[in-house]
């Protein structure tokens, strides 16, 4: 659980630090960059929610069990 939470931490520091510099940002003098970045950032959450969503709703749909193979059977 420690190695996910560490995980998770620094997934969201090198996104942070995209969003920053893809965007040139100055978060400590500009008040109106920490504004844009704010909604950059949780856009960019909101996206990964809606993926992970999808991702999940697909593997739900999938049929995990394999399928049954009849050609080998012994007895006939």
């Amino acid at each position: 659980m420690k190695k996910m939470t560490i995980a998770i931490i620094l997934f969201l520091l090198v996104g942070t630090f995209m969003i920053i510099r893809q965007n040139n940002l100055d978060v400590k003098e500009n008040s109106e960059d920490r504004v844009s970045f704010a909604k950059k950032f949780s856009g960019w959450l909101l996206n990964i929610g809606k993926n992970i969503k999808i991702i999940t709703g697909e593997a739900a749909r999938q049929d995990w069990l394999p399928k049954e193979n009849y050609d080998n059977d012994t007895i006939k």
